[in-house]
């Protein structure tokens, strides 16, 4: 009797099974995320950029950025953010590659397991779409920090976890949920960004300094002496006084007065810069206190002796 020898199995359904909770899959899971991600975090950065000059009262526009000159420098701050995370994410997943290779693969078949797990996955996905939400309510609308949590988490689970359940019933649906939580990562990232962003502006506005997300964006701060033509003083009794070069615009000079704590423009032909300075340190290294904007109005308090001399 002749005995029957099986063919041997395909090596493709093993190969594929082998690479699930792999770390070749994170990669290429990671590689899907960061497409949707990047959109919604430029986006977000071009609002915050507008609210940025709001502060000051004029527009990106009125400050000699055009769309052409705003892309270049959002797409510099995407790949700094990038190359920031890029480390991170691969420090995670090599730390998860020495658990899983000192466990002998069992971390690795934990997280397939769990993966085949629909509710658990769509848990997962919601709590990382909750942090647009909570960006959102935090930033934009001003909510307390405990408030912006628990209203969240309570949009992202009414409002998405259904919803996310029953993508993970096919193979698009999975697609279309990593997607659509890239998305809402990249909006809670950029909203954390645009806040301070924003928070930086006012800081300038108020006293001078500004903040190293600004400098992310190409805010650049740039303080100078303003002179006319003649390289005389605008104000004699103001001489030596600097202020914030936000821009130029069709042969215009666009300044922040801090003394006046108002937006001015000047022509450039009638204009002299003088002493131009990068991220200015009012305060001397923390050694004196900053003096307020609007230090030159009429109906402001002279400063003490021991605060700092005027930007």
């Amino acid at each position: 009797m002749t005995e029957h020898i099986a063919p041997p199995p395909s090596a493709e359904p093993t190969e594929a099974k082998a690479d699930r909770g792999s770390v070749l899959e994170l990669f290429e899971k990671i590689g899907s995320v960061a497409l949707p991600l990047a959109v919604a975090l430029y986006a977000v950065l071009y609002i915050g950029l507008q609210n940025v000059y709001y502060v000051f009262g004029i527009t990106p526009e009125q400050a000699g950025l055009d769309q052409a000159t705003i892309f270049a420098r959002l797409i510099s701050t995407l790949v700094t953010v990038l190359l920031g995370l890029i480390p991170v994410v691969g420090a995670i997943v090599g730390l998860g590659w020495l658990v899983n290779l000192v466990l002998g693969g069992r971390a690795a078949r934990a997280v397939d397991r769990l993966r085949e797990k629909p509710w658990l996955a769509a848990v997962i996905g919601v709590l990382a779409s909750s942090l647009a939400y909570w960006g959102y309510l935090k930033v934009v609308q001003g909510v307390s920090a405990g408030a912006a949590v628990f209203t969240a988490l309570g949009i992202a689970v009414f409002g998405l976890l259904v919803p996310y359940r029953l993508l993970r019933r096919r193979p698009s649906g999975r697609a279309g949920m990593k997607v659509l939580t890239g998305a809402l990562v990249g909006l809670g990232l950029g909203f954390l960004l645009a806040g301070q962003m924003v928070q930086g502006a006012l800081d300038i506005y108020e006293n001078g300094n500004g903040n190293y997300v600004l400098d992310l964006v190409g805010v650049k701060n740039q303080w100078a002496t303003v002179q006319d033509g003649d390289g005389k003083p605008l104000d004699k009794e103001r001489e030596g006084d600097r202020m914030m070069l936000l821009g130029e615009e069709e042969g215009t000079y666009v300044f922040y007065d801090c003394g006046m704590a108002e937006t001015i423009r000047r022509p450039v032909e009638a204009t002299t810069l003088n002493a131009i300075e990068l991220d200015p340190d009012f305060t001397e290294g923390g050694t004196q206190k900053p003096v307020k904007c609007g230090y030159a109005l009429p109906e402001a308090d002279q400063p003490h002796e021991d605060e700092a001399e005027q930007p």
